[in-house]
Parts: structure tokens; sequence; C-alpha cells
């Protein structure tokens, strides 16, 4: 008993910061006969469908225009889904990340995936961190983190929310020059309320069914 609760931390952590760390070899999949487990592309909404979620995610979105057609960086049963936008010929960089990782709440995904996260900016401090409100959504658990830090020699503004749902967590992180701050963090506040209905299913069947 002792061994799970040690070993599946050490799992997540693992698998956390693999999947947080390897944005450049995201996947840019650019049409549906390409599309790879675990995701299917809807053809009628043009949409990315996680299949044993449900989450799906569309090729536009509360102004942020999806990476490339589809872009997706995934081990099994996780992945990672790319969207941007333009606010004042800067670019907002978002990734969103879907993953199952067993006796894992939002704070310690938070944890987990946050020094890996500093790692790429250089003078990075922390401006707030705790529990986050998903609005119109007290029955999710959120923890969030805003930071500061410098890209190229140029101030930068960057956060991390994660989510957890249950059989499934999720993850956000939001990237942009300092400057555009304000309509920025408007903009992800749009984002995120566009997503915050969905619900996923639960922990799908051994044929990868929900």
């Amino acid at each position: 008993m002792i061994g799970k609760f040690i070993i599946r931390p050490l799992l997540a952590a693992a698998a956390l910061v693999g999947i947080a760390s390897v944005p450049a070899a995201a996947q840019c999949v650019v049409g549906k006969d390409q599309m790879i487990d675990p995701l299917k592309f809807d053809s009628s909404s043009y949409e990315i469908v996680h299949k044993d979620s449900g989450f799906a995610f569309p090729s536009l979105v509360a102004g942020f225009r999806r990476e490339c057609e589809m872009t997706a960086d995934f081990s099994g049963n996780n992945f990672e889904i790319g969207y941007v936008k333009e606010i004042e010929g800067q670019i907002v960089d978002i990734k969103i990340a879907v993953v199952h990782l067993e006796d894992l709440d939002a704070k310690n995904h938070y944890l987990i995936v946050k020094p890996d996260l500093l790692s790429h900016y250089s003078s990075a401090s922390i401006m707030s961190e705790g529990d986050y409100f998903v609005s119109g959504r007290p029955d999710l658990e959120a923890f969030q983190g805003i930071f500061d830090g410098e890209k190229d020699k140029t101030p930068w503004h960057f956060s991390l929310t994660a989510i957890d749902y249950g059989y499934w967590d999720a993850r956000l992180i939001a990237s942009y020059p300092q400057h555009i701050d304000e309509p920025a963090q408007e903009a992800l506040m749009e984002l995120i309320k566009a997503f915050q209905w969905q619900t996923p299913t639960d922990k799908p069947t051994e044929d990868g069914e929900p």
C-alpha cells in the first residue's frame, strides 16, 4: 500500500513534466486522415475531439485560433492543444493539456508542472498563486499561478491554471509580452469561459469507448 502512494506521484511528475517540456516536438497535423489516437476530427464542426474524455477543441474559439490546422503533443491518454491570438501585433500563446493521472489534485498538478514552466524564462517571479474559482462551476477544483519573467530580453507574463475534473485533469498555460497584459488577461478569461461548460466523460471502458 505504501508503494502505491509513493510510486504514483513519481510517475505523475515524470509524465506531467514530460508533456510540459516539449512544445517544440508538438505534431502539426494538417488533415483529418493524419489524426492519431487518442484524437478524432469532427468534420461537421471542424473540431478536434479527445475520444476518451469527449473534450472538444474548435478551430476558432473566443477569438483564438487553433495552431496549424491541428496541433497535438500527447502520450497515451495525455495530449496538448495549442491556441494563439494576436493582440496589438503580439501573440498570446495558449497550451491546453488534458491528462489522466491517479491520486492527483489540482494543486499538486500545478506544483509538479510549475518548476519546469519557470525554467523557460529568465528572472521569473511569482506574482500570485492560490485556489482559482472557475466562474459558474463551483464543482471544479482549480489552482492558478501568475508569473512575470523575461523571454529573449523582453518582459513576459505567463500563467498556469490546473483544473481537476475527477478522472481527468486539465491544464492551461498562457504566455505573452507583459505590455499587453490587460487585453491578454481579458482574452484569456473569455477563452476559459468558452471551455468551462465542457464536462468530460468518466473513465473509458477497455475498448476505449466512454
